[in-house]
């Protein structure tokens, strides 16, 4: 994300036009700032996960389909798609960090515990 926005703003317009045109760039900005919208709401607005994955869902359905319906838009499937691989990869990533990395700091924290209580 960041950076796309260094890109925009300080490289030449050829090489910007380049890579702003480039057809998967929105995909990548939808699966990228749906993967975001997942984390704020359940990582800082503290929404449950099962709770923030419907209403994402149903809120990128309803941009597209709110999109269809403008001239200067066009709601799009694929884009659609895109946002909920983006809900689904915060999914994923949070089960791996709660299953994986969690368990092994809690792992060493005991083990850092006991380690102290017998040296005093």
């Amino acid at each position: 994300m960041t950076l796309l926005l260094f890109a925009h703003e300080f490289l030449p317009d050829s090489l910007r036009k380049r890579i702003f045109h480039f057809p998967e760039i929105d995909t990548i900005g939808h699966l990228t700032s749906f993967f975001i919208l997942t984390w704020v709401c359940h990582s800082i607005i503290k929404l449950s996960l099962p709770i923030c994955v419907v209403l994402l869902i149903f809120y990128g359905a309803l941009t597209e389909v709110g999109q269809s319906f403008l001239s200067y838009r066009s709601g799009q499937l694929g884009d659609f798609i895109a946002d909920v691989i983006g809900i689904s990869l915060f999914v994923m990533a949070k089960w791996i960090y709660v299953n994986f990395f969690r368990k092994n700091i809690k792992r060493e924290l005991n083990k850092t515990l006991v380690e102290q209580k017998t040296n005093d």
